[in-house]
This record gives C-alpha cells, structure tokens and sequence, in this order.
C-alpha cells in the first residue's frame, strides 16, 4: 500500500531508537518529524517515563529484553537525560534537506547502539563528519531562527494532531503509538487493521471524561 506515513520522534526516546531500527529499512514513503517529548508531556501536565522511577526501571527491563530478542545493538547515552534541540534540529528536513534520513539515522546509532553524548554540540559535529555529512553547513542552518520556529511548527502540529508522546507514527490521520505498536502499523497498511471502529466509536461515546 502506497501511503504516506508521518513518524514523530525524539532523540532522547529509547523506544524512538527502537521504532527508527525497523523504519530505516522499510519501503513504505515516511515523512520525518522531530519533536521534543519534554514540550509534549508539559502540554498534557503528564510526567516524563524518567520522572516516575518504578515506570524507568520497568522500561529499561523492557528495552533490554526487547533489544535482546531481536538482536538489536542497545545501550544508553552518555549523558541521560540529555538536551536534544540541537540533534532536533539538526535534523529538521529544512536543514538536513535531503541528508535527513543519513543526519537521523547517525544521531540515533551513536546515542542508543554507541553510548555517544548526543546532547553536546562538539560530539554530533564528530558524529556527522565521520558520515561524511556537511557538519558546517547542518550547523550554519540549525543555528538559524527559521530551525527554531519549524521545531516549534512541528509540535504545534504534532498536538494538533493528538500526539502524546513519542515514537508516533500516523497515517490517514490514524495514530499508532510506541514501538509495540508497529505490528498493528503494518497489519492497517495490508488493509488488513482489527480494530473493529463500531465498538471503538460506541466505547468512546459511553465512556465521556
């Protein structure tokens, strides 16, 4: 099915790692949208997986057995927690234009498979020079104000679109959310989606908050 597919992600999200391992080897047309999950979750007055500690023990559980079972190279920043607008922005496809895939996919590898710093300037400049990508022109163009208002654009739009958190990936408008989410992903572009949406409508007007 050719469709397109919008995917909202974040850096400094292990399960956005996750999610890119599987997406970068697809054939389906995706759309690439970096988001900060912190301006996500304070919009939703929501707490971050780290901020609550039984939920970031259980994750990392998870994360391990997952990566685990699917032979996935995993481990961890150095710096975790870490700001990630300058890898956000970076790559933005107004500034990675049509690197951005090469730009996500080496941000992604040396934070979560390398355990690189890729919250600090000097170490995503390495990292993009040993892929050969155009560190001072990436750079010249992350620093100006037009990356910082297509961030902020682009999570207007995630919210407007009812994103909570990340990775995120819609498609006609229909929202799948988390790694674990992929196979239902799929199984919708085969045509082939379960949901059974009388139920899920009769559900939905039942059960008003």
């Amino acid at each position: 099915m050719n469709k397109q597919i919008d995917f909202y992600f974040d850096f400094l999200s292990p399960y956005s790692y996750l999610a890119w391992t599987w997406l970068r080897d697809q054939p389906y047309e995706f759309h690439f949208y970096p988001i900060s999950i912190p301006s996500i979750v304070a919009h939703f007055e929501t707490k971050g997986p780290a901020q609550i500690a039984p939920k970031r023990n259980y994750l990392f559980k998870d994360l391990l057995r997952f990566t685990k079972l699917n032979q996935i190279p995993f481990t961890t920043p150095k710096n975790l927690p870490f700001n990630s607008l300058y890898a956000l922005r970076l790559s933005l496809d107004s500034v990675a234009g049509l690197d951005q895939k090469a730009v996500i996919d080496a941000i992604f590898r040396a934070g979560w498979e390398f355990g690189l710093d890729i919250g600090n300037d000097d170490v995503l400049k390495e990292i993009l020079s040993t892929k050969n990508l155009p560190v001072e022109s990436l750079f010249a163009k992350m620093e100006e104000k037009s990356s910082r208002i297509q961030l902020k654009n682009n999570i207007e739009q995630a919210l407007s679109k009812e994103v909570f958190g990340v990775p995120t990936f819609l498609v006609d408008e229909e929202l799948f959310w988390g790694n674990d989410s992929i196979k239902y992903l799929e199984m919708y572009l085969l045509g082939l989606d379960p949901l059974d949406i009388e139920k899920y409508t009769q559900f939905i007007t039942k059960h008003q908050f």
